[in-house]
């Protein structure tokens, strides 16, 4: 199964849909690093992730989908300077 097959498969059109409108400034990196590493503790194991994924906030499992799915974003997440 292909990566992108994986991401559509645990993300709904919801989740889709947010990330595609989540502003980088939006992210909570922290989270989504939480989120991405237990994910991959989960490896092999499709239905736990999507109780995961399920599991996440809203914005959590968007800028989760956004990062896995547009690597280039966490580029514009990762380059913010707070203040």
């Amino acid at each position: 199964m292909s990566l992108q097959t994986e991401i559509k498969t645990l993300f709904d059109d919801k989740t889709r849909k947010r990330a595609s409108q989540i502003k980088p400034v939006e992210v909570d990196a922290l989270a989504v690093h939480g989120a991405a590493g237990a994910s991959l503790r989960l490896k092999g194991q499709p239905a736990q992730q999507a109780n995961l994924v399920l599991a996440m906030s809203p914005s959590t499992a968007a800028a989760l989908y956004r990062w896995l799915s547009e690597p280039a974003f966490w580029g514009l997440v990762c380059s913010l300077t707070k203040h």
